[in-house]
């Protein structure tokens, strides 16, 4: 759902290939304007949950199994639509790690022995003439290139934990569809769909060694993270509603 509506381009890292490719800071956040919803790892829940609506979806659908959920940031009530970027701007206090490993992700392709590393060659922050190289003169990785390498194994080892967490919550089957609205300034109500919420009554009727276990993990409080990020839901249509007041002005 996010990978294809951020990266446009992508092409396998090369030595030979990219070896006088540069790379200045990502500052043009419009390449995330049609994205309604990013992947939000579990450590990010925190800082996430202040402004950000978390909830989850399902990665795919076969048959009567219903598959694996992630956790996602809702940034838009509709598809295609992103109100935390105005115009280049970054308009939230966090940055989900999704966006800012970007124009770097991993993919396990056919062949390979581990993740693959990946670059949107498209980016307009690729260039032969500016920004920090990403090989030296050797073809050897600059550090440049090693830091955001860095982040982003980072990135791939703190999904594993949220993968965890996720299946957790599909094994205690705590997960349900999301029913709801939100009003905007001229009385009309939208709909949500297509996100699952954790089912406050479950997680309640849980056998008391299954709640322990939650909290020993950690898990819990991501759970109560999540809850209280669903209050941003009005705060999510207000930023829709100044946008409106905006375009109309």
């Amino acid at each position: 759902m996010t990978t294809y509506a951020l990266y446009r381009e992508p092409v396998v890292l090369d030595r030979v290939a990219h070896r006088a490719l540069r790379m200045s800071p990502l500052t043009d956040f419009s390449v995330a304007k049609g994205m309604h919803a990013t992947y939000l790892a579990a450590a990010e829940f925190m800082h996430a949950t202040r402004e950000m609506v978390v909830v989850f979806v399902r990665n795919t659908t076969s048959g009567t199994d219903p598959g694996p959920v992630s956790p996602v940031a809702m940034m838009g009530l509709k598809e295609g639509e992103n109100l935390f970027v105005d115009g280049a701007q970054w308009s939230a206090v966090y940055k989900p790690a999704y966006l800012r490993r970007y124009p770097f992700w991993t993919a396990r392709l056919d062949g390979a022995d581990g993740p693959t590393v990946l670059i949107d060659i498209g980016w307009s922050g690729f260039s032969e003439a500016t920004g920090e190289p990403l090989f030296d003169a050797a073809g050897e990785p600059t550090a440049a290139l090693k830091t955001a390498l860095t982040f982003v194994e980072e990135f791939e080892r703190e999904g594993a934990r949220t993968q965890a967490f996720c299946t957790r919550l599909m094994e205690l089957d705590l997960l349900r569809e999301m029913q709801a609205s939100v009003k905007m300034a001229d009385g009309e109500a939208l709909s949500l769909s297509g996100f699952l919420v954790v089912d406050q009554d479950k997680l309640q009727a849980l056998p008391d060694a299954a709640v322990l276990e939650l909290h020993r993990t950690g898990m819990l409080g991501l759970i109560h993270q999540h809850f209280a990020s669903l209050s941003n839901l009005q705060a999510l249509a207000d930023r829709k509603d100044r946008r409106i007041n905006t375009a109309a002005a």
